[in-house]
Formats: structure tokens, sequence, C-alpha cells
């Protein structure tokens, strides 16, 4: 006996606004910006900025290399959407220079600076991001395509959390 349409949507996965990488990827953001703010803050202690820092670096990595290996690594095979993608690897880079260079400073003055200068290049990215990268991919994407970037993202996340190797946050290294 065949199904009616009605039974058929009952059995299909439904997808939820949480299932499209977009909304993952902002919902990453949130944590992050709210240490940028303690990062930022010249009139915070360079010790309390340094903690904010500790917390925030193994946020950043396991959030930037799947963000890379996913949503940039699809953007950058197409036409409309390269540029950003291979913008956001450039910043993705930086930032990783700055978390080495936070980790071997030794003058509190000079880590303090790094820290600030990192969180500004974060913020800067993520509202870049946010504002042009992500509505730009939405409008040259497919919600299915947004969906199965979601699962490779989170896959990712997820076996570098796991494994705990070269690619673990542990590491504080994005790349």
């Amino acid at each position: 006996m065949k199904q009616t349409t009605e039974e058929n949507k009952s059995q299909e996965p439904r997808i939820t606004k949480m299932d499209d990488i977009i909304e993952m990827i902002l919902e990453d953001h949130k944590p992050l910006k709210k240490l940028i703010k303690i990062m930022k803050d010249s009139d915070r202690e360079i010790s309390e900025r340094a903690e904010a820092f500790a917390e925030f670096a193994p946020l950043l990595i396991s959030h930037a290399k799947p963000e890379e290996d996913s949503l940039y690594a699809f953007m950058k095979k197409d036409e409309d959407l390269r540029e950003e993608g291979l913008e956001g690897d450039v910043e993705h880079q930086l930032a990783d220079q700055l978390c080495e260079e936070i980790k071997r400073t030794t003058d509190p003055e000079e880590m303090g600076a790094r820290i600030k200068v990192l969180a500004e290049l974060v913020e800067h990215h993520i509202e870049e991001e946010e504002e042009d990268l992500l509505p730009d991919f939405k409008d040259n994407s497919e919600i299915e395509e947004r969906v199965a970037l979601g699962k490779q993202f989170i896959e990712l996340k997820t076996a570098m959390l796991v494994k705990g190797g070269e690619d673990s946050p542990k590491e504080n290294s994005l790349h």
C-alpha cells in the first residue's frame, strides 16, 4: 500500500535551524565575543586578560579548523564565494600566528598588547563573517548544502576534540 504524502513527510528527517552550518557558526561566535570583550579591555589586569586568552584560544581553535575544512573549503570551490573563503583562511592564519606569539611572550605588557590585537583581529573577522560572508554564502547556497556542511562541521569538531592529537585545541594551533 502506497503511503500518502503526509505520511512520507512525517518519515523524512526534519531540518531545524540549528542543522544549518550558518547557525552553528553563529552559536560558536557567542562565547568568543564574550572573551574578546575581556581581552580588549585595557583597564583590566593583564593576568585577567591572559586568563581570558587561555580560555579563548582552545575555543577559537575548535571553531576555526572545522570552519576552514567545511565552510571555507566549500566556498573556495564557488566562483562567487572564493575570495571570501580565501580571506577567511588568511585571517585564521594571522590569528594562529598571534596565538603562538602570545604563548611565547614573557613580558606582561607585550603579552597584553598582543592579546588585545588578537581580540581586535578576531572581532573584525567575526563581524565580517556575520555581516558579509555568511549572508553571501546563504544567498549562494541551498539549505541542503548548508545542512550537509553543518554535519561535516560537527563531525570535524567532534573528531578534533576526541582525537586529542595534532589537530586538538590542546595544541593551541589553528592549523
